[in-house]
């Protein structure tokens, strides 16, 4: 073998090793979610079970009051940008459940949270 042969293999092997993926792939485990939707007394509390396809609990829950008119533009955004597969037909249920356990600023210090 001459010399630039070498070279050249070992840079071409060395290429390689950089080109091939990874043996095993990185694993991560999420601790178990242990929040739960507040209940409700509409229909639309087994809709929002739909929004946990995407994200947790602690995200809706984390939400400050806000506004009246909120949660509905926040469903609609889920929707129109993220691409969210709410049926249409259960958005306002939705809005509705989420106005009533998690209510706008108004109304929220004088609804009990559980």
């Amino acid at each position: 073998m001459t010399r630039h042969y070498r070279r050249c293999a070992w840079a071409l092997a060395l290429a390689t090793a950089c080109l091939t993926p990874a043996a095993q792939a990185l694993e991560i485990k999420l601790p178990q979610e242990t929040a739960k939707l507040r209940p409700g007394a509409t229909a639309g509390a087994q809709g929002a079970s739909l929004c946990l396809m995407c994200h947790s609990v602690d995200y809706v829950s984390s939400q400050p009051p806000m506004p009246l008119g909120f949660w509905d533009a926040e469903v609609k955004k889920m929707i129109g940008t993220y691409g969210a597969p709410i049926p249409a037909e259960q958005v306002p249920l939705i809005v509705e459940y989420l106005n009533q356990a998690y209510p706008p600023a108004a109304s929220a210090a004088a609804t009990p949270k559980p």
